[in-house]
């Protein structure tokens, strides 16, 4: 099945999905207000992992221009208070079952990256790198990164101690 829409982030983390054999469902970026009736903003994935868990995914493209993720200090990582606020709301609509995520997808500039021990993942002739966070651990750590645009980012710290690799996250055997 082709990706509706969706930026090059997305169908990346959507072929991903695919390769790791997870059953997903995809927003559809054109029906989105259908979908968010209540004016909620939307997230972009429902996945279920093979152990039953179930995600609300917001997907985030960054591009990464860097050499290594071992500092994590370079790596960008902010989101908006409504993502924050649109991905908490979906998790009370669907209830506890569901995680609230953000996946930071990496589109990796340079040949020769230190990915810090991530799976490096091949699409369309780029390179990606998936990174996941809790909407909740996320939350816990959010400092204010610009009061205009109402975004929020982690530290550096914050970031590698919360971060999940996707491919740890499916096997995960408990709640994140």
């Amino acid at each position: 099945m082709a990706s509706v829409g969706g930026n090059h982030y997305e169908r990346a983390f959507e072929s991903w999905l695919k390769d790791n054999g997870i059953q997903y469902l995809l927003v559809d970026q054109q029906k989105r207000t259908a979908f968010s009736k209540s004016k909620i903003k939307s997230f972009d994935f429902l996945f279920y992992t093979p152990d039953r868990r179930a995600y609300l995914a917001e997907v985030k493209g960054r591009k990464f221009e860097g050499k290594t993720f071992t500092a994590f200090g370079s790596l960008q990582n902010w989101v908006t208070t409504d993502d924050i606020k649109g991905l908490e709301n979906w998790v009370k609509i669907f209830g506890n079952r569901y995680e609230g995520l953000f996946v930071f997808v990496y589109n990796l500039e340079n040949i020769d990256v230190d990915s810090d021990g991530r799976e490096i993942y091949e699409y369309l002739n780029r390179r990606y790198v998936f990174m996941a966070v809790a909407v909740s651990d996320y939350k816990k750590g959010a400092t204010v990164r610009s009061k205009k645009w109402k975004t929020v980012h982690l530290s550096a710290e914050h970031y590698k101690n919360c971060t999940i690799k996707p491919d740890e996250m499916i096997c995960r055997k408990v709640k994140l």
